[in-house]
């Protein structure tokens, strides 16, 4: 009989309902987390989250889970997906599956003009050919502020951050039950930084300020995300940035960038507050 040829694969999104079916992966995939800790993360988180899989042989192979926060950039509120437990059964690994589920979860998120998407990775060579880039380290708050009320938290990261995720009542209800799922747990090693991506360059262009008013002209070069590449016209001023695309190129270029090269020079210049864990 003629060898069986695999079936092209289509990611998807699981809905509310199929969201558990995801659990025995991640419990396969992080056993490093307790029991306790999971289920917090299958009570609250998935509330509100995307988990994008694929299927093999009947079964969910691989997955990725896009946990939405509204970020504050430069006193802009904006809508962010941090991307988490990114996970393949280990019969399936090697076979290009968390390629269709990144590519696929990356050109969404550009759709729905998001401006960037953030992760904490387990190996910066994982993502870094996808033009994530570093932009922060894990910032841990003193007690005290923890302790605020949510308006008492967004005016203190306000005050010292242009970039930070914004306390809501949702935001302060799954983090007490994070905390209260870490009780009694030995605190965890130090953790590695974040890494971001720029999943619509006009939006993130739009969310930088400067008090040198300046116009530039931009060459963006992306791989993965076609909308992204070609010219733009960047103003930027004390106020949002006001960016243009250009049909064709400009009488002059004063930068030709990757897209991983345009996040990291704008994220350099961020002073970032994260931390959150998924």
């Amino acid at each position: 009989m003629p060898e069986e040829i695999e079936k092209p694969l289509m990611p998807f999104y699981l809905s509310l309902e199929e969201k558990m079916y995801s659990r025995p992966l991640y419990e396969a995939a992080f056993p490093e987390d307790t029991r306790k800790f999971v289920d917090y993360y299958y009570q609250y988180k998935i509330r509100d989250n995307e988990i994008l899989a694929l299927e093999r042989d009947g079964g969910l192979a691989s997955m990725l889970h896009l946990n939405p926060y509204t970020m504050i950039v430069n006193g802009y509120e904006v809508r962010i997906n941090y991307i988490v437990a990114v996970a393949t059964y280990a019969d399936y690994r090697h076979r290009g599956y968390m390629r269709l589920l990144l590519e696929k979860a990356l050109r969404d998120m550009a759709l729905r003009r998001m401006p960037f998407t953030f992760l904490m990775p387990a190996r910066e060579g994982i993502y870094a050919p996808f033009d994530f880039v570093w932009i922060c380290p894990h910032t841990e708050l003193p007690k005290r502020v923890e302790a605020m009320d949510s308006d008492s938290q967004n005016r203190y990261l306000a005050s010292r951050y242009q970039m930070f995720c914004k306390r809501d009542e949702r935001y302060m209800e799954n983090q007490k039950a994070e905390r209260r799922s870490e009780e009694g747990e030995a605190a965890e090693g130090k953790l590695p930084p974040y890494m971001a991506r720029i999943t619509d360059v006009c939006q993130m262009l739009r969310l930088v300020n400067s008090f040198r008013e300046q116009v530039l002209y931009l060459h963006i070069r992306d791989a993965i995300i076609e909308s992204n590449n070609g010219y733009f016209r960047w103003e930027v001023s004390r106020e949002a940035g006001k960016v243009q695309r250009l049909t064709g190129a400009p009488k002059r270029t004063d930068l030709d960038l990757t897209v991983g090269e345009l996040a990291s020079m704008i994220f350099e210049g961020f002073r970032i507050c994260l931390s959150e864990l998924v």
